[in-house]
């Protein structure tokens, strides 16, 4: 490697090369997701993908018997704990639990960013089914869910791609946190949407990564308008990875589409706030086996 590389060129051979990975998309997850959308849900289809993965059966069953979901019985099987926590519930834990994998690291920068692009990630999937609800799109929710939790799937990339080069020594010194967060920002709409198209995640989630901070949305992808109102309130709240007092002053677009009042978005606040507290008791799961 050439020793007047920038740090930006060093981070495109690493891409371009394929050196550095994200494990692919877990399959029941996402067969898990496009089963609960048809109008004919069965359990049993169900239940059974999820037996077929025995580390996703185990963790099921831990979540079903934590404290927030414990009834007065513990759940012994996964047709319980489908019962128990309702089959929409048991969709997002499914796909939270195949995701939370791609954050873990010993890096204690590397860490913190991920943890916090977790959290903002997660928090978004949530508020936006609320969006998704609050507007008329009942029956967008697990759509808007998913598209939600996968949108800065291209940061996560990209930051695996720092820890990478600077485990192997690659570049004389890795730069501050200020210039790794302009790098990702400028970059990771796009590597999210080629690492999604690697996956063969279906168009309508990798265009939510591609496009949303796009001046313009296709009306006719809502989990995409979604995702783009909570994105920019979170930043505004802060969670996220950098706090943008002026990223909500952007929204009228996405609140005209979905008829939000000033009402509606100061509950969308609300809601933001309240799904963090969600996510920072209730959905901090723990991915070991």
């Amino acid at each position: 490697m050439q020793t007047d590389q920038s740090f930006l060129d060093i981070i495109a051979d690493y891409v371009e090369s394929d050196r550095v990975t994200l494990p692919p998309f877990d399959k029941t997850a996402l067969r898990i997701q496009q089963e609960i959308q048809k109008e004919d849900v069965q359990i049993s289809k169900i239940e059974k993908l999820i037996i077929a993965d025995p580390a996703m059966s185990s963790q099921i069953l831990k979540v079903a018997n934590s404290a927030f979901f414990r009834g007065l019985s513990k759940v012994m099987t996964i047709r319980d704990a489908i019962v128990r926590m309702g089959l929409e519930e048991i969709t997002r834990i499914v796909l939270i639990l195949s995701q939370k994998k791609l954050y873990d690291t010993p890096d204690t920068f590397i860490k913190n960013y991920r943890n916090t692009l977790w959290q903002h990630s997660l928090v978004c999937a949530l508020t936006s089914q609320w969006v998704a609800r609050e507007a008329g799109f009942d029956e967008s929710t697990q759509e808007v869910f998913f598209g939600s939790l996968m949108h800065d799937i291209g940061k996560l990339f990209l930051i695996t791609v720092i820890e990478k080069i600077q485990t192997n020594k690659e570049a004389p010194f890795i730069p501050s946190q200020s210039v790794i967060n302009e790098i990702i920002q400028t970059q990771h709409a796009e590597q999210g949407y080629n690492l999604l198209v690697k996956w063969n995640i279906p168009e309508k989630y990798c265009q939510v990564a591609k496009e949303h901070h796009y001046k313009k949305f296709d009306p006719n992808n809502i989990p995409l308008i979604a995702l783009r109102l909570v994105n920019k309130t979170c930043n505004k709240l802060g969670i996220s990875i950098e706090k943008n007092d002026d990223a909500a002053n952007s929204v009228t677009a996405e609140s005209s589409f979905f008829g939000f009042s000033e009402i509606k978005l100061a509950q969308l606040e609300l809601q933001i706030e309240d799904s963090y507290k969600r996510v920072s008791h209730h959905y901090n799961i723990s991915t070991a086996t």
